[in-house]
């Protein structure tokens, strides 16, 4: 993805006395600082993110104005007041980034939560130190993040739990922004498999032909379709039953009420996950078959035998490698 970053703010939480420390300039970017929020935006196009869109008459989004960093001291005391009843709170970097996404304006804001770690200092005598200030890697996921397309209102969440009087809540949705996003692909594609796994055990169908049956489905829905559609999901799955076809799109309804689409998001770890079928047998083998072979009978075909068992034959093979 690629993200031309215009403008950089860093406000810093801390638990010690709960107060904000607010800086009153934009950071200079280097092509190192660069670089790192890059990757930890490209974090929040992911299957992790919940996806939604504000209102025009959303609080949150009233906070955004054309003044770049007073709208970052605004949302910094909107989350302060709703992040402070935590139970388990730690040092965090409000990161507010302005930046252009195909030539659109979007606003970004990443909570990165310090870490504590040794540093080699110039003093010879004591040369390994500690510091509490320590930002996580680029490659990670940031704690919680928010981007808003500023065109459409578009956004996308990452967002953690918080626990207060022994509840967890989702209090940044929730209170932060006051929406009710979507579910993230991740969590969808979790949904959609426990309930087809329901309808299967319901109508005697839980075996491994349809546990591949489901995972072939779903990854043509993702990579062809680049969308999760539970009705047509439900067609491929129970072609041949209408109660069961019913039942696995009643019990989505209300988590996912409309096909999740996935073309604005890199969605590439749940495409890797459900190319290949992999088959662990009781005699000790395992097998990974890509989709493409695994549906192709003249390939790879499964036999059933009379006494209950299955074969596999694997056909047409033009050599063998030792890995």
């Amino acid at each position: 993805m690629d993200f031309y970053i215009k403008k950089i703010v860093i406000h810093q939480f801390s638990p010690d006395d709960t107060e904000l420390v607010l800086a009153d300039h934009l950071l200079q970017i280097t092509p190192k600082i660069d670089e790192y929020f890059r990757k930890k935006l490209t974090k929040v196009f992911s299957d992790e993110a919940k996806r939604g869109q504000f209102d025009a008459d959303n609080i949150f989004m009233s906070k955004l104005t054309d003044d770049f960093l007073e709208s970052s001291v605004h949302v910094s005391q909107l989350w302060k007041e709703e992040f402070i009843i935590s139970e388990n709170q730690k040092t965090n970097d409000l990161v507010f980034i302005g930046f252009e996404k195909d030539g659109i304006e979007h606003f970004a804001f990443l909570r990165l939560s310090l870490r504590e770690s040794l540093i080699h200092s110039g003093d010879s005598e004591s040369p390994l130190k500690t510091t509490q200030n320590s930002l996580p890697s680029a490659a990670q996921t940031p704690d919680e993040a928010l981007v808003v397309n500023l065109q459409t209102k578009q956004y996308y969440l990452i967002e953690k739990r918080i626990k207060h009087n022994g509840a967890f809540s989702n209090y940044f949705s929730e209170n932060v922004l006051s929406v009710q996003p979507e579910q993230s692909v991740k969590k969808s594609i979790k949904l959609v498999e426990q309930a087809a796994q329901k309808v299967a055990d319901q109508f005697n169908r839980d075996d491994f032909a349809f546990q591949s049956k489901l995972k072939s489905a779903m990854f043509t829905n993702l990579e062809e379709d680049q969308e999760l559609s539970p009705e047509k999901l439900a067609d491929q799955l129970f072609d041949d039953n209408l109660t069961a076809r019913l039942s696995f799109v009643d019990q989505l309804k209300e988590a996912i009420p409309a096909p999740v689409k996935v073309s604005d998001i890199d969605h590439s770890r749940q495409i890797k996950k459900l190319e290949s079928q992999k088959l662990s047998l009781s005699n000790g083998i395992e097998l990974i078959v890509p989709n493409r072979v695994y549906e192709d009978v003249e390939s790879v075909e499964f036999i059933q035998n009379d006494n209950g068992t299955y074969s596999i034959l694997i056909k047409n093979i033009e050599d063998i490698q030792n890995k």
